[in-house]
């Protein structure tokens, strides 16, 4: 039997409640992709890359534009505001320009492969027929994801019933609350008053910009940049990945895009688990980390789409601040799926040197040396910044056995293999090292499938911690790997396939051969997605969205009627824990307790655990007064993860006279403070 997790009341969204409208979603559609690629996009033209990988790399671009000019405008005192990213774009692309100049029109690349002479001829050879097989690929890949997502969500606009979801959401109005998008202020929403903590903020300072510019609520505008992400911009990546960094065809490029959501693994399990939005933002990206690194290892084919050594100098630093500044661990994540391929590329280069087949302007030792200090630098990093041991908390789940099923089938965590999946990923495999020149692929694949059994699989202790403590032990973010290194390892298979068999049989070699290598990648998506583990994952999914546990539809109704009956500077006593904090967030009004975990004076803590005795305690009533606490938010005692009434100064608070209700939908109470006595004797209005 399977782990599945228990459902609390579904959220019910009654009719005409939480409606959106189509205008709104098209505004926060344009905003999000207009922060996503615009600020960004002046680096990426003075690049001169080609199309795939310039619609890919101006979302890095954009983020590290974003960063940049979030800690600029802090330093500066600057309000928070898209027009700030854009100019530092306008000014990245500028000093960059003279370097796209001077590039030739297609780049020389005499250390890499050769080209792939099996290229296709036909419609697929020209450039409409190459258009076309991206548009496709994108089209089932990136359709296929929203049609999944959208109903185990619930609605575009839903709000996902997690733990991180309350920081995520909040840190985006401490945002646009203090015009401030640093990552220091974020983290410091948490912190005592006054404190700067850092916080990897990416995230939310590019939805802060999609909410400014749209005017649309944050839950829509973080579902869209989420969305938009999953289906159009992960896709593209893959895409981009195996027309740049392999000898795989058209054929190959729509596989990788049609296989975008193969697996749960990714890009699913990280869009509910958590939600830990900041590390599924790095991890989209990691395809093009795949790029660059392919290129410095000397393993991409030589083609008008290869990185010149200028556009690679100046990508893929840029890509690895944004992995780094989305999350620090999309860089062990990169260290997981990159080092394997330094490797790769070293023994390679090392067997020419010591062989008869020494190609003429491959040299060894730079990158020999470049793959040692990457070794010994990885290393380092690995266990000097990674989260102290109390905090990796997540155990195994499985069996070696087992894991290693979980892993070649590409199931999600918690989720049984599916032999079938597993024959069909093997047999790729083999196609990829038997019939292709991008053997290369394997290595990643290998790594994280070492990874994924390693997470699920090794018990609590010492090596559990230092194998996987770098991700808290989480086996969802470390399985999130399979995704990245797989699909490419399944489309350039089934393009193999198809050459072979058009090699032998040669009306499988034009265009119907491609349109049944096409039609094999959709079978395997559908194969995948009649799995039990998708099934099992789409369970986890639809729980974590809809079951309701954080926040039911009555208390999102009184969270957006709060702007009418409460002035901007009241502050509300809330439980982040019962969803109640979200009033941040939603209403746009300052609440006590903005998430489960904080750090605040000691009258905070007061009030959360005597609130009720506001009329009965002078203590509480100055405390009160003090933080100008003049309303509180009854969600009655359930709470996330099947906790219970743990603010006990909110609990029934309108029935010992410190409180009146103002304000009810359902059992959800908003409460106004009635006058009290404090310590001085004088009454506190």
């Amino acid at each position: 039997m399977w782990p599945v997790r228990g459902r609390s009341r579904p959220l019910e969204r009654e009719a005409g409640a939480q409606r959106v409208d189509v205008l709104n979603i098209l505004a926060t559609v344009g905003s999000a992709l207009l922060a996503l690629g615009a600020p960004g996009l002046p680096l990426v033209l003075a690049l001169r890359l080609r199309p795939l990988t310039a619609a890919v790399a101006t979302v890095p671009a954009s983020l590290l534009m974003i960063a940049v000019a979030a800690e600029l405008g802090h330093l500066i005192g600057l309000h928070w505001s898209i027009a700030w990213p854009l100019a530092l774009g306008l000014l990245a692309g500028a000093a960059l320009w003279p370097l796209g100049r001077r590039r030739p029109a297609m780049a020389s690349a005499p250390d890499a492969p050769d080209a792939d002479p099996d290229a296709p001829t036909g419609f697929l050879g020209t450039a409409r027929g190459r258009a076309a097989a991206v548009l496709t690929g994108l089209v089932l890949g990136g359709g296929i994801l929203l049609a999944r997502v959208l109903p185990m969500m619930g609605g575009i606009d839903a709000i996902s019933q997690t733990y991180d979801n309350v920081y995520h959401l909040n840190a985006v109005r401490h945002i646009l609350r203090l015009h401030d998008a640093s990552a220091w202020v974020v983290g410091g929403m948490t912190a005592m008053p006054g404190e700067s903590v850092y916080y990897p903020a990416a995230w939310h300072q590019a939805v802060s910009l999609v909410v400014e510019v749209s005017g649309q609520d944050i839950p829509l505008a973080s579902n869209v940049v989420m969305l938009l992400l999953a289906a159009v911009v992960w896709p593209l990546g893959l895409m981009a990945l195996m027309r740049t960094a392999t000898t795989a065809g058209p054929v190959g490029w729509m596989a990788a895009g049609t296989l975008a959501g193969v697996t749960g693994a990714f890009p699913l399990s990280l869009m509910y688990w958590g939600i830990v939005l900041p590390y599924f933002l790095t991890m989209v990206l990691m395809p093009l980390v795949i790029i660059g690194l392919a290129h410095v290892a000397g393993l991409a084919p030589s083609s008008a789409q290869r990185l010149g050594t200028g556009q690679l100098a100046v990508l893929l630093p840029v890509t690895g601040a944004a992995v780094a500044l989305a999350h620090p661990q999309g860089v062990f994540s990169a260290m997981v799926l990159g080092l394997p391929i330094l490797v790769w590329g070293t023994v390679s280069r090392a067997r020419e040197r010591f062989s008869a087949a020494r190609v003429p302007g491959h040299r060894l030792w730079p990158l020999a040396v470049l793959t040692v200090v990457g070794i010994a630098v990885s290393s380092d990093l690995w266990t000097r910044f990674r989260p102290v041991q109390s905090s990796a908390v997540w155990k195994p789940n499985a069996s070696v056995k087992e894991a290693v099923g979980q892993a070649i089938s590409l199931a999600p965590n918690a989720t049984p293999s599916f032999v079938p999946m597993g024959a069909v990923m093997l047999v790729c495999a083999a196609a990829v090292l038997l019939l292709s020149r991008s053997r290369w692929l394997l290595a990643p694949w290998i790594a994280a499938s070492v990874a994924s059994v390693v997470t699920r699989s090794t018990p609590e202790g010492d090596l559990r911690y230092l194998l996987t403590g770098n991700w808290y032990t989480d086996n969802n973010r470390v399985t999130a790997l399979i995704a990245v290194a797989a699909i490419p390892v399944l489309a350039l298979g089934i393009e193999s396939l198809q050459r072979w068999a058009g090699r032998r049989m040669p009306r499988l070699a034009g265009l119907p051969g491609q349109a049944a290598a096409g039609t094999a990648a959709v079978l395997v998506l559908v194969l995948a997605l009649i799995s039990p583990g998708s099934r099992v994952n789409q369970g986890y999914f639809e729980n974590d969205w809809q079951s309701g546990v954080l926040l039911t539809s009555d208390e999102r109704e009184l969270l957006e009627q709060l702007p009418e009956v409460v002035p901007e500077d009241a502050v509300i006593a809330t439980n982040a824990w019962n969803g109640s904090s979200l009033a941040y967030a939603l209403s746009d009004r300052q609440v006590l307790n903005t998430y489960m975990s904080f750090q605040a004076e000691p009258e905070v803590h007061l009030l959360n655990g005597r609130l009720d005795e506001a009329t009965t305690n002078p203590e509480v009533c100055d405390a009160a007064e003090d933080l100008h606490v003049d309303y509180a938010l009854d969600f009655g005692p359930q709470e996330l993860h099947e906790r219970s009434a743990t603010y006990t100064g909110l609990n029934e608070i309108s029935e010992t006279g410190a409180a009146e209700v103002v304000l009810q939908v359902g059992d959800a109470k908003l409460l106004r403070m009635l006058p009290c006595r404090g310590t001085d004797g004088s009454m506190n209005p």
